[in-house]
């Protein structure tokens, strides 16, 4: 009996001491709980983010530097609310000027208008209406007509405020997403998020005076509380799985103009002669030309798909259609959001009869990576022909890239550099290739006749290795205008905090072309510069079309 009441007793005490342990935790400020948060963040970055050599050269950034500043604005708040705290934290990421260091914040409100803008020549145009929304009785204005204010004010001056929001990186790409989010806004992404009425003036084609008309904003109230107490780390390391994407909005696409829209604004570029169905994973088809021959074209959405195996044998299929039946290839680029490394190189080994040149990366690597690559070298080391590495690979690991023996070897080689650069004391690697992948093989399925790629300024990532590893090897001819220039691949990273960050990303490599150039902040200039034009958003794109069959029908000899 004695023995359980000091048991008992112990319970109690014990009870009451987490009880004030937990009162003084909860008692802490949000000012209290940023710094906690800015001092993870900081670790995070000074151990794994590999661009900060390149990005002190190229713009002056400091890690230091900016996480001072960052702690001043808290120091000069000490009464924040958490909204503060996230405004805290998102300067502090994005003064990094590069697109894949983001942060998602656990929050659910959006607010939307259902119609979408782009601009050309300093205005800016309705180019997606969404009619089960604003039927022609409630939004009499159509596609081309141009929106001159927005909310009380210009329409550039809504955008510039839009891209002040977050510290400035490309303008071009800057511009181009602040165009986007005009009429999208997330509080997950650390964009405030407007209710109520706006107010919009739109000036109708071959009118010379605006009409105004006043809008509700479709607004998804805040469900979610900002607290988030998880931490996570990848279970596998990214080198071994590299994913070169960014985050910056809803992944779903609503429009032709959303990244990752499996049917882009490009319009039909002629008469079809043969379409892909509708359950294939790309829009695409085969044309007449003005001068009657066929040609290929096809729609690469993003690098990230929900069936791999999939979408590699739809796009061998598509190739097969065009290598025995056309005379050129338009592959349609634009607003991409990158992915999987795996999967882009599958796409690559069936658009070339020669081995394609990859960039090499700097990758940062800690003793996670190091023992995955221990676990990894084991593994692929038993392999000695093509079955045992597709079973020790296999389409789970590779994204639909085919695993064989040789595949195994470099990988082998990737893990064995990995090591021993960490043996040297390095943890940001000498320049070596992802997976040892040096050379991206033909496959047997592979088109041997010219291609024009179609970019702009919304390519991202694996957006921008693409056109990279294109152009870099001579294999096409790229148009359109610059990419964005978000160069390597990155990790999502997971710390216990109570203000609402959800996860946010650092750049764990930085890649090099085959010159030696790095592809961060700079991206892939075009062979042929094209910017959309005025007459491109009032005519359905007509100038834009007759450029791409224009450039496309120069290829063939």
């Amino acid at each position: 009996m004695k023995s359980s009441l000091k048991l008992n007793g112990r319970s109690v005490v014990a009870g009451l001491a987490f009880v004030a342990i937990t009162s003084v935790a909860f008692a802490a400020t949000v000012a209290d709980d940023v710094v906690g948060t800015l001092y993870g963040m900081r670790t995070a970055y000074r151990s794994s983010y590999a661009p900060a050599e390149w990005k002190k050269k190229i713009s002056g950034y400091d890690l230091e530097t900016e996480f001072a500043k960052a702690m001043a604005a808290v120091q000069a708040n000490p009464q924040m609310t958490v909204a503060d705290a996230q405004g805290v934290l998102k300067n502090f990421i994005y003064s990094m000027q590069d697109y894949h260091t983001s942060i998602q914040f656990a929050l659910t409100a959006r607010s939307t208008l259902a119609f979408s803008v782009k601009g050309a020549e300093g205005r800016y145009f309705i180019v997606h209406i969404d009619r089960t929304k604003l039927s022609e009785k409630a939004f009499p204005f159509h596609v081309g007509d141009e929106l001159v204010r927005f909310d009380g004010k210009p329409v550039a001056d809504a955008i510039a405020a839009l891209q002040s929001e977050i510290p400035a990186n490309v303008p071009q790409t800057d511009r181009a997403m602040a165009e986007q989010r005009l009429t999208k806004r997330e509080a997950a992404r650390g964009y405030a998020v407007p209710q109520g009425t706006v107010l919009i003036a739109v000036q109708p084609q071959g009118s010379n005076q605006a009409r105004e008309l006043q809008l509700l904003w479709e607004h998804t109230p805040e469900s979610a509380a900002n607290r988030t107490w998880s931490f996570e780390r990848e279970s596998e390391s990214t080198l071994f799985h590299p994913v070169m994407d960014v985050k910056l909005g809803s992944t779903v696409a609503e429009s032709p103009y959303d990244l990752g829209a499996k049917k882009t604004y490009t319009p039909d570029l002629g008469v079809k002669v043969w379409e892909a169905p509708k359950d294939n994973s790309f829009d695409a088809y085969i044309y007449k030309a003005p001068d009657r021959r066929l040609i290929g074209y096809v729609r690469i959405q993003g690098y990230i798909m929900p069936d791999y195996k999939k979408a590699v044998a739809d796009f061998a299929a598509i190739v097969r259609q065009f290598e025995a039946t056309t005379d050129a290839m338009v592959i349609d680029q634009v607003n991409n959001p990158g992915g999987s490394v795996f999967y882009l190189y599958s796409l690559v080994s069936m658009l070339s009869d020669h081995p394609m040149k990859t960039p090499r990366h700097r990758m940062s690597v800690d003793q996670v990576d190091v023992t995955d690559a221990v676990k990894f070298a084991d593994k692929v080391r038993k392999v000695t022909n093509d079955d045992e590495a597709a079973a020790a690979l296999g389409d789970e690991d590779l994204d639909g890239y085919t695993a064989t023996y040789q595949v195994a070897r470099f990988a082998l080689n990737y893990a064995e550099f990995i090591k021993s650069e960490w043996s040297a004391g390095r943890k940001l690697t000498t320049p070596y290739w992802i997976a040892g992948v040096d050379q991206i093989n033909p496959s047997p399925t592979h088109y041997t006749k010219p291609i024009l790629i179609l970019i702009n300024n919304l390519d991202f990532s694996g957006g921008d290795f693409f056109p990279t590893i294109m152009q870099d090897n001579q294999r096409a001819t790229i148009m359109g205008s610059r990419t964005a220039g978000a160069g390597g691949y990155v990790k999502d990273i997971k710390i216990p905090n109570s203000i609402g960050v959800a996860s946010f990303r650092t750049t764990a490599s930085i890649a090099e072309r085959v010159s030696g150039q790095p592809i961060e902040n700079l991206g892939v200039t075009p062979d042929v510069p094209y910017e959309l034009t005025v007459g491109d958003l009032q005519s359905n794109y007509a100038p834009y079309v007759k450029a791409i069959n224009a450039n496309v029908l120069s290829l063939i000899k």
